[in-house]
């Protein structure tokens, strides 16, 4: 359903919403950077540079080869730390913090200025974490959130678009996230609301690196591969990090003031773009993973953004080694490494900021990872469920989890499989798709 931003701030003040804010000792809390604070890390850093020491740290300088401890200046140790923070050169860095105090200040005044307003504008978002924020930094478009966890369930090539939404609301209601009937009003006026987007003079993609965002964002660029559909402007961002943030899983975990600045890094949404994101599509609906492992070992991909989270996702497909896929293998290597523990320890804390290479999963999909791990001939996992919510199950592994992780045991072997990846049906008896990490491969066995 899209909705109104300034409409969305009037509510946000009439019920008087909060948003949530992480500990400061979270590795996913923002820590504003201080431009006094970088000079004085600069001269430190300079001192030591110049005495021969913290050298290791001169590699992100573009000419570390040729640097000479005797010759380093001011400049070379501020390029050192605006590097490390993620920008290309200090004035970048002075900029961005220069940038963010004053859309701090305007935000906190309550009248920041509306960075969207000279055009009609759509904002789409596969989720509702930055749409109040979106509101109360200033912004004075629309907005659609256009969310279907295309990383669980069967994600098919079909043409019909109410078979297709048939097919991903019985997955949705056989998870028990919501009725069937909800699920399919839900999904039909989100479909809808994408037929509504060439009504726009621009269309903002707020997205993320990582898989759920990723397939998301290229179900809709292969809708947008038909020029008919195309707003007049289309511009993106596919943020991977944000400067101040240890532990990056997604722009939702920044605070509103940030808003402002990731709208600087919007980037216009270019025709190699839409036909790359529709080969993405076609190639994880596909009823074989084939074309998918191609695009993943590509050198140079059209849209190198969203490339790291399929490569990530096709290790979702069971491993060769052992049938499991990875993050199955590392809810096992948690709960070994670190004990048992209850569900919210294993997800939020080891699963989520630490073991994960790049988090897509939220606590329902994951949820899904461990019901498949316990409810099996030959479990991996033993859930005590204290409560139906699954933070308080205590989780612990059971003898032939240890076993699975020891390498002395195949999933497969002992338990049925019928599990969808994309378009790819997996299931016994027959032969399945594997991925098989030493090659860098998809097989069939």
């Amino acid at each position: 359903m899209i909705q109104s931003l300034p409409a969305l701030r009037r509510q946000f003040d009439s019920e008087q919403k909060q948003f949530h804010e992480f500990p400061a000792d979270d590795p996913r809390c923002l820590q504003p950077l201080s431009l006094e604070q970088c000079k004085k890390q600069a001269k430190q850093l300079l001192k030591a540079l110049n005495q021969g020491q913290a050298w290791s740290r001169t590699a992100s300088h573009p000419k570390a080869d040729s640097l000479q401890a005797d010759q380093l200046k001011l400049a070379d140790a501020q390029l050192i730390i605006a590097r490390e923070l993620g920008f290309p050169s200090w004035p970048k860095l002075k900029h961005h913090v220069e940038a963010s105090e004053m859309a701090a200040r305007a935000i906190e005044s309550g009248r920041p200025d509306p960075l969207d307003g000279q055009l009609r504008t759509l904002h789409i978002r596969c989720g509702t974490d930055v749409m109040y924020k979106l509101a109360v930094a200033g912004f004075r478009g629309d907005f659609l959130c256009f969310a279907d966890p295309y990383i669980q369930g069967p994600v098919p090539a079909e043409t019909d678009r109410q078979r297709f939404i048939d097919i991903r609301s019985s997955f949705i209601a056989n998870s028990n996230w919501r009725l069937k009937p909800q699920a399919v009003k839900d999904l039909t006026a989100d479909y809808d609301a994408l037929e509504q987007i060439r009504d726009y003079q621009r269309v903002c993609f707020w997205f993320e690196h990582d898989a759920y965002d990723v397939l998301v964002f290229s179900k809709i660029l292969h809708f947008l591969r038909d020029r008919s559909k195309r707003p007049e402007q289309m511009a993106f961002i596919c943020v991977d990090h944000y400067p101040g943030v240890a532990r990056f899983n997604g722009i939702g975990q920044l605070p509103v003031e940030t808003m402002p600045l990731l709208w600087q890094q919007f980037a216009p949404l270019e025709e190699q773009h839409i036909e790359f994101g529709g080969q993405c599509w076609e190639a994880y609906t596909a009823a074989t993973p084939e074309a998918l492992s191609r695009i993943v070992n590509l050198h140079s991909p059209a849209f190198p953004q969203i490339l790291p989270a399929l490569k990530r996702h096709i290790k979702e497909l069971p491993w060769r080694v052992d049938g499991l896929s990875l993050s199955e293998r590392l809810t096992l290597r948690i709960l070994h490494e670190q004990g048992p523990q209850d569900g919210a320890k294993l997800f939020y804390h080891w699963y989520t900021s630490i073991y994960e290479p790049l988090a897509f999963m939220g606590d329902s999909s994951y949820w899904k990872v461990l019901s498949h791990l316990v409810e099996a001939r030959r479990p991996a996992i033993e859930l005590v469920r204290g409560s139906s919510k699954p933070i308080d199950w205590q989780v612990s592994l059971t003898g032939f989890g240890r076993n699975l992780l020891a390498g002395e045991a195949h999933w497969q072997s002992h338990n049925d499989y019928d599990v969808w990846f994309g378009g790819v049906h997996n299931r016994t008896p027959g032969e399945l798709w594997y991925w098989d990490e030493e090659t860098g491969q998809v097989i069939q066995a």
